[in-house]
């Protein structure tokens, strides 16, 4: 798995293989008690359009690979990236052909 196949990755696919799921949702803001802490309130956010996070209790966000990084203590992207796919080994970006798809045009064929 690439750097690009990882940012490809929803935050919040992400988060939800490592057993977390959100709090709230605020319009493109999905709130969740922090991964990287304990807390009693949720403050950490993923903005769902940037594809973004923040820890509001330790001051620190990024991207997915930011996120393993403190997940995993870690700053070693080759390491990082072979966890992110241990986790998400189902999850893949939808990839979209707009050429012609082939249709039987015939689904009932053969019955009476």
């Amino acid at each position: 798995m690439t750097i690009q196949d990882v940012k490809q990755i929803k935050l919040a696919d992400y988060l939800q293989s490592l057993g977390y799921t959100p709090v709230k949702q605020q319009g493109r803001n999905l709130w969740y008690k922090s991964p990287l802490r304990e807390e009693t309130d949720a403050s950490f956010k993923v903005n769902t359009e940037l594809e973004k996070w923040y820890d509001f209790g330790i001051g620190k966000g990024g991207n997915i690979i930011a996120l393993a990084a403190e997940l995993y203590h870690s700053e070693d992207v080759a390491y990082l990236l072979k966890r992110i796919e241990e986790r998400t080994a189902y999850i893949r970006p939808a990839s979209f052909s707009f050429g012609r798809q082939h249709s039987d045009n015939q689904p009932y064929q053969g019955l009476r």
